[in-house]
């Protein structure tokens, strides 16, 4: 399918970006063991448990190992070559910088799509089932010594449906059972006028049905004019097939952003607005980078190209340095600007991307320079 130095270069490249992308991805793990080894143990986990987890982690590895094997291969390969006076002959031969390379730019426009495809599919499971199974040992190993009703709670969880005008307050929530305890929901009017309010000791949210269950409590009524009691009646079961908040939903919006995994930020995103909610704003902005940071590998073979046939003809630290400087710089660039974006000054679409247009940019306007 294509010519001997394409398939050259392609090889050369190859060899040197396996052997970093397996280095990559041997420190993270290496990190992962010692961050996370200890806790698998402490919760009795066996040496299956313990293998298949470090397993379903490995892909999330893939956004940030994968850009910065890119760029330190193709710096290698393409050295490689000039000090072996290979890219001499290329060029002697009549080849420009884009024709010798083009397997590369090939390569780092697959790999972005491949990312990207990655972020919303593969990646999102890595990050949340991991998460899951940690959850699931130490959930495991507590039920061992305490109660049930004790695991896994998350207190004071506190959700606002401006969509549905419907407002939550559960005391505590089990993630372990799916069972909250001590719940208020409160039904309003167009207007923000209270006109009906459930109270209950227990209640379950049915995925099956996708309703609520209530248990031992009491239904009330009120008029919205003046918040006057209308009637009350208690219950000891109450089917609420009006209400379909789900509760996963609820917990999600009090973890970080930085924690969610994008099919998570992208359910938040898509039930919420910014005049529902002003905290979607952070998930929004998350959500974006994700999605922008699938060019990351196109950007690094742009700015590895031109520094590594450029830099090599006086020094191989040169273009290294030059191009990790520029690398380093994007980052930067990305992190400063999200940050506007969180707090409103960007939107959140010009904050994720404007990084990555100018990178672009900048990399036309180099490899330009090395023709």
């Amino acid at each position: 399918m294509f010519p001997v130095v394409d398939r050259y270069v392609l090889y050369e490249w190859l060899k040197i970006f396996g052997l970093v992308l397996g280095a990559m991805f041997g420190l993270q793990l290496i990190v992962e063991v010692q961050d996370s080894f200890s806790d698998l143990l402490y919760y009795s986990a066996d040496l299956g448990e313990i293998i298949f987890y470090y397993m379903v982690l490995a892909p999330s590895f893939l956004t940030i190992s994968l850009p910065a094997a890119i760029l330190v291969s193709i710096l290698y390969a393409l050295g490689l070559l000039h000090r072996n006076n290979e890219f001499l002959a290329f060029r002697t031969s009549g080849m420009s910088v884009s024709r010798i390379t083009r397997t590369l730019w090939f390569a780092g426009i697959g790999l972005s799509v491949g990312l990207w495809y990655l972020n919303a599919s593969l990646i999102p499971w890595s990050v949340e089932a991991s998460r899951k199974l940690m959850d699931t040992l130490e959930w495991d190993q507590q039920a061992e010594t305490v109660g049930s009703e004790k695991i896994g709670l998350v207190y004071n969880l506190a959700f606002d449906n401006r969509k549905e005008n419907r407002m939550w307050f559960i005391n505590r929530f089990s993630e372990y059972k799916q069972m909250g305890f001590g719940i208020t929901v409160s039904m309003m009017d167009q207007d923000r006028h209270e006109v009906r309010r459930i109270s209950a000791e227990t209640g379950f949210f049915r995925e099956d049905q996708g309703d609520w269950i209530f248990l031992n409590g009491r239904d009330s009524r009120y008029a919205a004019a003046d918040a006057e009691l209308i009637r009350t009646l208690p219950f000891e079961k109450l089917e609420a097939k009006e209400l379909d908040d789900d509760p996963s939903l609820m917990l999600l919006l009090g973890e970080r952003p930085k924690d969610l995994s994008f099919l998570e930020l992208k359910m938040i995103t898509e039930n919420f607005t910014l005049d529902e909610n002003p905290k979607i704003l952070e998930y929004l902005v998350r959500l974006q980078a994700l999605m922008a940071g699938a060019a990351s590998c196109l950007i690094v073979t742009g700015l590895a190209i031109p520094f590594a046939v450029s830099g090599v003809r006086v020094n191989p630290a040169v273009g290294v340095s030059k191009s990790l400087a520029l690398f380093f710089v994007y980052y930067i660039m990305t992190s400063v600007l999200n940050s506007l974006g969180k707090q409103g000054v960007l939107l959140p679409e010009v904050a994720a991307w404007t990084p990555n247009i100018f990178m672009i940019i900048l990399t036309y306007v180099l490899v330009r320079r090395v023709r």
